[in-house]
Parts: structure tokens; C-alpha cells; sequence
């Protein structure tokens, strides 16, 4: 700060009290010590500055405040008080002076800055027009808040409603960054990328421009929305010389406007997107879907017989219903697909990039199991079962309206042929629906019809070529399509939940036939291996269906083995840990099938729970060309054999890959060149076939 020339006016007794540690600013210059209230008239005097003692003088000198700091003009002015009397110093503000020190309470450095700060306004002041110091005190004395900026940016002037509207005590004086830190954040809470965009910034660029939207933030303190209005200020000369902007509160009428948005968007009930918003959504995900090439489809979903809720239970029970299942939605849907509330008791989902068409029947399957599970409303249990209607993007409608009305009349389908189902509008895609639906239907009869059936796939020793196993392996004689391999109804009995009866039932099965042919054939390490899947080792009875198995036949439990196809779950999943511990207990082996396809760790092969693995048929298939599959057998065999581990080779159809496989010490093979999957009555003929020593599956092999 350059230095200034600084008068006193005061009483001679403050000024011996308190002015002495004025004085000690280096960059002041005091000319006189006046104890009269006017000016000297001695015209070489050159005065910056007028510190005015705010006291009992100015009382006894029988004028205003006004009128002597009136006087004074066109010299800045700073009123010099005691805290005690700190109202004498804001008083002397409002009368026209720059500024006010409470001498007892305020630091050299901050003198020091108030004394520049007064100047600079002063000087600012100096150099406008008559009509723009007159709009300037207007401004002072409005409700709007005010803000004076020089040319330089520093914030010469904050009128009181400013004060107030953002917590600013009187005697604070804006420090050199305010500029860049003051409504910094634009009306969407992102900070302004460039500094020209700040409302001090293009005020006193000499920009006027009205109802720019941003966002005051003080430490601790709620953020604060303003609607600012700026422009510059010029001197006589038409130079600009600063900027000045008038601001207003808005926080409050944005949150109702936000509310009223809110009102016009969401379902007030649920919460979701009402059809307005979601019909818009659903816009866009539209042009997604074509600048991607990714498939879009439109759920609708309708609950069957709601109507018996509101009549039986009453409205605030169907509402709470309406409310619960909304949760579910959105507890059940990806991240990027949406759901809306069409209206009473209906609702639609878009769901975006998921693959194949069928990924969309998979979706709705889930939907469907989630929203049909007990909902417990008060001390009431209420039960709801949806239909759901799935349109494809384009096939069913190129527009949101064209899909979600397919999706409405596929829903209404649904519920025709009872409810608690999905339909799809394409009529392609029904018909493979419709035959999924048929084979789930035919399914919860099969057990009881007796319509499933095992068939067993010999696996012998590559050393000595001996049969010493058997895989057991489902089928399904349907009455109508014959005899089903479990690929065409496998995804059903895990999606259903029909997996667990029909998995105990291949156990039970599989077991009784291990135990026959044990003791018929006099074969008691005979061994037989039953696939699992990852739903029955998330079920704790597969343990107690597996132990009462073992104690009706009285089998060895080493001669089962039940092979899993996920190996990570031995490391990272509790629950089926649980179960995988509780099965080793029992005595049985547990194997990892389709090992070298599927990504398995180190540490759950040498977890203590697997006692072989299963090379997957499609590492096997092309081994005779394929040199980075060769290597992936001769290291995974060599891998179990240092950690004891059995290994099994399916998938053996060449006389080739069988070479392969025994000149890399493969403990077991199965495939079509040893034996195709046969019934049990086959098999017992190859058994009685082995104990005579004239094996059937030796013949013709190397």
C-alpha cells in the first residue's frame, strides 16, 4: 500500500489514549492533530485521509453526524470508536463515511487495510458522475443487496441488506480474493470453469447483464441461491473505473419452483417417475438405443386382482402395497435401466444394452419372482402377483408411446391367461415363450409323472483302460418334444426354483443305482459323479439330502463325487462354504467341472476342499492343432498332480486326443470314443462285461 497523508479530528484527550499506536504505521503520515471539527485552512496541507473521532465531540458541536461528515467531502472519511460504542461507528457509515475502526479491537495489519480500502473507495468515488454517486446511495438504502468493485477487483462497497442477506458483520472489509470466491458456483452446484464468468468479474468488465443464477457458499453455513444483476461504473470522462451489481435471495423461491418440478415429475405416492417424466426418459433411451445399435425394451407391469386388496384390506394397505413394490423395483433393476409409476397399479421399466432378446425375459423372470415374495403391511401378510408385458425396441415400436402401449396390450395377455407371468409382444419371441412356459409347466409335473430319467457316461482309468466310474446325467422324456438333453431345461428348473426337488432327486436316483450295481457286480469302488448347481449349495437340506442318501444305501462316501462349477465360491461365498464344509464332512469328494473355462484362483484349488477337477470338453475338442490349448492341459494336469489333485478329461472323442491326454499322465477320461451317455440297463451289461474281463470299452482301443 503506498503511503497516505492522514488527519485527525478529535478530541486531543482519545487521540493521546489511543491514536499513539496509529501513528506506528510506517505508511501514514499524520499532518496535524486538530481538536475542531473542520479542516485546516492552511491550503498545503494534502489530505488522503480524515479519521473522525465518533464521540461526545461531534454531540457537543451542534451539528448531525451528517452534516459534519458532509462537510468533509470530497475527503474519505473513517469514523474512530470503542467497541463498547461500536453503533456510533455503523452510524457514521450510514451518514456517508468509507469506513469505521473500533480503535480498542482491531490489529495493526487491519488498520492498515481499512485505512486503503477507505481511500480507494474514496477515490472511486471522486471520479464518478453526479448521477452515479446519486444511484450509488440509492442502491446503499435499498432492500437489494449491493456489491462495489473497482477496476482492480477489489470490493470498495457492501451496502447493509448485502450485509445481511450473507451473514457479513459490519466492520468485515472483503479480503483481495473475494472477487474470485464470491458466487463462484453456477445454479447447477458446478464451480465456474472460467474466472470471466464470475458476477464481479463481468460487472467490472463493463458487462451489464440481468438474472444470472448462482450460489453463495459460507463455511457452516446453508448455500445461499442469488439472482444478480450487474453492470459498470464509469467517471465523467466515460472511463470505466469498476463494476457494481444488485443482488436478490432466491434460495427459497428455487426450492419451490424445485418443488413444484418435483410435483409435475414423480408420482407423489411411490416417489417414481410419473408417465410424464418417464415417457421423456424413455425418449432418449430411444435415441441411445439407435446412435448404439443396443437392444431397449419396455416392461409393463400390472398386479393381478389389486382391486381385492383396496376392497378387503382398505386404501392406506393398498397404498403401502403400491409403495413396497416400488422399492422393490428400484432394489431390482441395473444401474442405468429406470422404472416409472404409469399410474394406479400399474408400472414400467426400460431396460437398456442387455444383450440378447432373451436377457429381457430373464429380467422380467426375476421381476416377477421379487414382486410376487410375501409383502408384510402392518400386522397384515398381503400377497401380489404382477404380469408383465415386454415390447423390443424397434421391433414392437419405433416411439416410446408406439412401445409402451405394446407393452401395455402384451401385460394385458398375461393377465388373460392367468397373471403371474411375462408375455412378449413379438410374435416370434411368444412362441419361443410360449414353449419355455410349456416345458416350465410340464416341469412341476415331471417328478410326479415320472417323466425324469438318468442316463450314465462310463469314465475310465487311462492307465489300465478300466471302467472304475460313472457321471450320472439328467434327461427328460417329455410327452410331447421326446427325450431332452438338460440344456433345453436346466435354465427353467434354476429360474423356477424346481432345481432343488429335481437335484434331491438325481441324488436319491443316482445313489440307490451306485448301491445296485456295487453289490450286483461285486464292484465296491465303483464311483459315481453328480453335477450340482449353485443354486442347491445355497440350499442348507442339500447336506441332509446327500447324508440320508449315504444312510439308505450304505455307500462309501468316497464313492460319490459331486462337482461344482464355480470355484471362486470356495474362497469368497460364506454360505456355500458352509455347505462345502458340512459336505466334506460327510465324507464325499467334491470336484470343480469345466476347469480351464471358467475363471478359478489358485487359492480355491488349494483350499482343501477339491479332490479333482474336470477339463472342459472345449479345451479338449481341438487339442490335436491347438498349441495354446496343449499347454493349458499339459500345465493344469502337472498343476493337480503337485497338489494331489485327480483329473478328469471330458469330451474324448479321438484316438488322438486320448494319445494326448495319457502321454500328459491324465488320471481319467470320459467322451463318445469311450461310451456315450446310455441307460442303466447298458451299463449293467459293460459292468458284467468288466468283472468277466472282456470289457466293451476296451475293444478297439489303443
Amino acid at each position: 500500500m503506498s503511503g497516505h497523508s492522514i488527519l485527525y479530528l478529535g478530541r486531543g484527550e482519545f487521540a493521546a489514549e489511543y491514536l499513539g499506536e496509529l501513528e506506528t504505521l510506517p505508511c501514514c503520515t499524520y499532518l496535524t492533530r486538530s481538536t475542531a471539527l473542520e479542516l485546516p485552512e492552511d491550503a498545503s496541507y494534502i489530505v488522503d485521509l480524515v479519521l473522525l473521532e465518533a464521540g461526545p465531540m461531534i454531540a457537543q458541536s451542534g451539528h448531525s453526524l451528517a452534516e459534519l461528515i458532509a462537510q468533509l467531502a470530497p475527503y474519505p472519511v473513517i469514523a474512530l470508536t470503542q467497541k463498547e460504542h461500536e453503533h456510533r461507528g455503523i452510524a457514521a457509515v450510514r451518514a456517508g463515511a468509507q469506513g469505521y475502526i473500533c480503535v480498542d479491537d482491531i490489529t495493526v495489519e487491519a488498520q492498515d487495510y481499512a485505512f486503503d480500502h477507505a481511500v480507494k473507495r474514496g477515490r472511486m468515488q471522486s471520479r464518478l458522475s453526479s448521477t452515479d454517486v446519486t444511484v450509488l446511495s440509492i442502491l446503499n438504502n435499498i432492500n437489494d443487496g449491493v456489491i462495489v468493485v473497482d477496476n482492480a477487483g477489489h470490493v470498495l462497497d457492501i451496502n447493509p441488506a448485502a450485509r445481511t442477506m450473507l451473514g457479513i458483520s459490519p466492520r468485515m472489509l472483503p479480503d483481495p480474493t473475494w472477487e474470485q470466491t464470491f458466487c463462484c458456483i453456477d445454479e447447477n452446484g458446478d464451480s465456474y470453469r472460467n474466472s470471466a464468468d464470475l458476477p464481479l468479474m463481468r460487472a467490472r468488465s463493463g458487462e451489464k447483464f440481468a438474472d444470472q443464477i448462482a450460489i453463495c457458499r459460507i463455511p457452516e453455513q446453508p448455500d445461499i441461491a442469488l439472482s444478480i444483476n450487474g453492470q459498470g461504473l464509469y467517471d465523467g470522462n466515460g472511463a470505466l473505473i469498476g463494476g457494481v451489481i444488485t443482488f436478490r435471495d432466491v434460495t427459497e423461491s428455487r426450492r419451490r419452483i424445485t418443488e413444484l418440478e418435483k410435483l409435475a415429475q414423480f408420482d407423489q405416492l411411490t416417489g417414481l417417475a410419473n408417465r410424464i417424466l418417464f415417457a421423456e426418459q424413455f425418449t432418449r433411451a430411444i435415441g441411445r438405443s439407435q446412435r448404439k445399435a443396443a437392444p431397449l425394451a419396455a416392461l409393463f407391469i400390472g398386479l393381478d386382482r389389486f382391486k381385492s386388496v383396496n376392497d378387503t384390506l382398505g386404501h392406506d394397505t393398498g397404498d403401502a402395497l403400491l409403495c413396497q413394490i416400488a422399492d422393490r423395483l428400484k432394489g431390482n433393476i441395473r444401474v442405468g435401466d429406470f422404472c416409472g409409476r404409469w399410474g394406479g397399479d400399474e408400472f414400467v421399466v426400460c431396460l437398456e444394452d442387455f444383450g440378447e432378446a432373451a436377457n429381457a425375459a430373464a429380467a422380467a423372470q426375476k421381476l416377477l419372482l421379487v414382486l410376487s415374495e410375501k409383502y408384510q403391511i402392518g400386522s397384515s401378510e398381503v400377497y401380489a402377483t404382477p404380469s408383465i408385458g415386454i415390447a423390443m425396441y424397434p421391433g414392437s415400436g419405433a416411439t416410446a408411446e408406439k412401445l409402451i402401449k405394446a407393452a401395455d396390450i402384451a401385460m394385458l395377455e398375461a393377465k388373460k391367461r392367468g397373471g403371474g407371468r411375462f408375455q412378449y409382444y413379438s410374435g416370434a419371441l411368444n412362441t419361443k415363450l410360449e414353449q419355455r412356459e410349456e416345458l416350465e409347466a410340464g416341469l412341476r409335473h415331471a417328478l410326479v409323472r415320472s417323466e425324469f430319467i438318468l442316463h450314465y457316461q462310463p469314465r475310465i482309468d487311462l492307465a489300465s483302460g478300466r471302467l472304475i466310474g460313472l457321471e450320472a446325467l439328467l434327461r427328460w422324456q417329455h410327452p410331447r418334444f421326446g427325450l431332452l438333453p438338460p440344456a433345453r431345461f436346466l435354465p427353467i428348473l434354476e429360474s423356477s426354483g424346481l432345481i432343488h426337488s429335481a437335484g434331491e432327486w438325481v441324488i436319491e436316483t443316482a445313489c440307490r443305482q451306485l448301491a445296485a450295481w456295487q453289490r450286483r457286480f461285486e464292484l465296491p469302488d465303483l464311483s459315481i459323479a453328480i453335477n450340482l448347481s449353485p443354486q442347491q449349495l445355497m440350499h442348507d437340506r442339500l447336506v441332509d439330502v446327500v447324508s440320508t442318501a449315504l444312510a439308505d444305501t450304505g455307500l462309501d462316501p468316497g464313492c460319490i463325487e459331486l462337482e461344482i462349477c464355480d470355484g471362486e465360491m470356495v474362497q469368497k461365498r460364506e454360505t456355500e462354504h458352509k455347505t462345502l464344509r458340512a459336505l466334506r464332512k460327510l465324507g464325499v469328494r467334491l470336484s470343480l467341472d469345466h476347469f480351464g473355462t471358467r475363471d478359478v484362483s489358485f487359492e480355491s484349488i488349494d483350499s482343501g476342499f477339491i479332490d479333482s477337477f474336470v477339463l472342459d470338453q472345449a479345451l479338449i475338442a481341438d487339442v490335436e492343432n491347438n498349441n495354446s490349448h496343449q499347454r493349458i492341459v499339459r500345465a493344469a494336469i502337472a498343476m493337480a498332480q503337485g497338489l494331489d489333485i485327480e483329473v478328469t478329461a471330458e469330451g474324448v472323442e479321438t484316438v488322438h486326443q486320448l494319445e494326448f491326454l495319457k502321454s500328459c499322465n491324465c488320471n481319467l477320461a470320459q467322451g463318445f470314443l469311450i461310451s456315450r451317455p446310455m441307460q442303466p440297463e447298458k451299463i449293467s451289461a459293460i459292468l458284467r462285461s468288466e468283472i468277466a474281463g472282456t470289457s466293451l470299452l476296451a475293444r478297439g482301443m489303443p
